[in-house]
């Protein structure tokens, strides 16, 4: 009889079935968050040194007869919003100025009406509110109504 000790050989790692399922988790669990990412990033513009943070909706998009369109604006800037050539009137304007949002959303007594399946063209003339609006330049941009 040997009392010598006896050595375990060491337990080599190997890679588990279930490890390679964790790690494609976790690359589609990234590159959904990238996507999700850019994707919300599509409305955004840079007008005017960052002037418009953001148009509603996306230039070249589709919506419906009832979805919002506007212009969200840096801090300090006034808008007002024209829809094919047509300025829309202030009373039918939604403007949130904690936010430097101007919308229009068309109801049924709305004087504005959006063209149905026809392209519809927005200009939104803005201004620093400190200089007034003297001081305005403009943006377009179009959406398909369907």
């Amino acid at each position: 009889m040997s009392d010598s000790p006896t050595t375990a050989e060491p337990r080599t790692r190997r890679l588990q079935p279930h490890h390679a399922v964790y790690a494609l988790l976790l690359v589609v669990v990234a590159v959904s968050i990238f996507v999700l990412f850019k994707k919300s990033q599509t409305n955004g513009v840079n007008v005017a040194g960052g002037s418009i943070e953001r148009v509603i909706p996306a230039p070249g998009s589709k919506i419906l007869s009832q979805d919002e369109i506007g212009i969200d604006l840096a801090p300090g800037y006034e808008a007002e919003l024209t829809l094919n050539g047509t300025p829309i009137p202030l009373d039918e304007l939604t403007v949130v100025p904690q936010l430097n949002q101007v919308t229009f959303k068309q109801t049924a007594t709305s004087e504005t009406q959006l063209i149905p399946a026809q392209q519809n063209c927005v200009i939104a003339t803005y201004w620093p509110s400190a200089s007034g609006k003297s001081q305005s330049s403009n943006y377009s941009w179009c959406f398909s109504v369907l």
